[in-house]
C-alpha cells in the first residue's frame, strides 16, 4: 500500500516525484515522538504499583527498568531536536518513497505522509508484527 503524497514537485516533464516539504516531516516526526514520549511514561506509571509489591528486585530488572526511564528521556529530547529542525528548514524537500521504504510501520508512513491525523494505534493490521496481546 503505497501512502497519498503530502505535496508533488514536478522533477521534469514526463516524470513526478512525491515530496514533502522537509518542515511538515520534521513536525510530524516531533508529534510521533511526543506520542511515545507518553507512551513510555505511561509504562513507568504503569510499572509502579507492581513494584511497590515487589519483595526485592535483581540487578538485572533494576538497569532493565532504568532503561525504560533512559528511553522517555531520550525521546523527549530527539522531539525536541526535531521541533528545532522542523523551524530551520522552510524550502527544502523529501522525497516520499524512498524514506516510506524504510519504514515498517505502515500507519507511521502513513501519518508522515498522509495529510491525515490518524489516532495512534498499538496494532499493525497490514504486517501484523506487533500483537503482544
Amino acid at each position: 500500500m503505497s501512502p497519498i503524497p503530502a505535496h508533488s514537485v514536478p522533477q521534469d516533464s514526463s516524470n513526478e516525484s512525491a515530496s514533502i516539504p522537509l518542515k511538515t516531516l520534521n513536525k510530524r516526526i516531533q508529534d510521533e515522538m511526543v506520542t511515545l514520549v507518553i507512551l513510555a511514561a505511561e509504562v513507568q506509571i504503569a510499572l509502579g504499583p507492581t513494584l511497590a509489591e515487589a519483595k526485592s528486585l535483581s540487578p538485572a530488572v533494576q538497569r532493565s527498568l532504568q532503561a525504560i526511564d533512559r528511553l522517555h528521556q531520550t525521546l523527549d529530547d530527539l522531539q525536541r531536536v526535531m521541533g528545532h529542525l522542523s523551524g530551520q528548514a522552510e524550502q527544502e524537500l523529501v522525497e516520499i518513497n524512498p524514506l516510506s521504504e524504510v519504514i515498517r510501520l505502515r500507519h507511521l508512513a502513513h501519518k508522515l505522509f498522509d495529510n491525515i491525523d490518524a489516532p495512534f494505534a498499538l496494532s499493525e493490521d497490514d504486517s501484523g508484527e506487533i500483537a503482544w496481546f
